[in-house]
Order: structure tokens, then sequence, then C-alpha cells
């Protein structure tokens, strides 16, 4: 769970949410989302989720999180 350990800079808390929720929902909507890492050779320096969409049939990024 190396999602848990990334940070933020002062201030980005309020635009994204943390990665306990995020992987929440990914679980919720697993039929729907699929999460990947984001790595920089082996360390782990954000996140994004991409989610689909019935109702235009298209995926969308629904999550983004990078580190500062």
């Amino acid at each position: 769970m190396e999602a848990f350990n990334l940070k933020l800079a002062n201030g980005q808390e309020r635009f994204v949410s943390h990665p306990i929720r995020s992987l929440a929902q990914a679980y919720v909507y697993r039929n729907q989302c699929q999460p990947f890492g984001i790595y920089n050779d082996d360390t782990m320096i954000g996140y994004v989720m991409v989610i689909y969409d019935y109702d235009i049939t298209e995926y969308d990024i629904w999550h983004m999180r990078k580190t500062s």
C-alpha cells in the first residue's frame, strides 16, 4: 500500500482524495474502475484511477495524485 505514503504540497489536500478513499472507491466500483501506480524506477510517485463511463462508453481519469 505504497499509495498511503504519498505526500502532497501544502494546500493541495482539499483538491485530491486521500488514497484510502480512492482505493475504497476502486473496490466498490471494481467493475468500472482500475487504479494504477505511477513509478519513477522503483519509487511510487503517484497514482491514477480510470473509470469506465457506461453512458458515453469511454474511460475517464477519475482520481490522480502525484507527490510534491
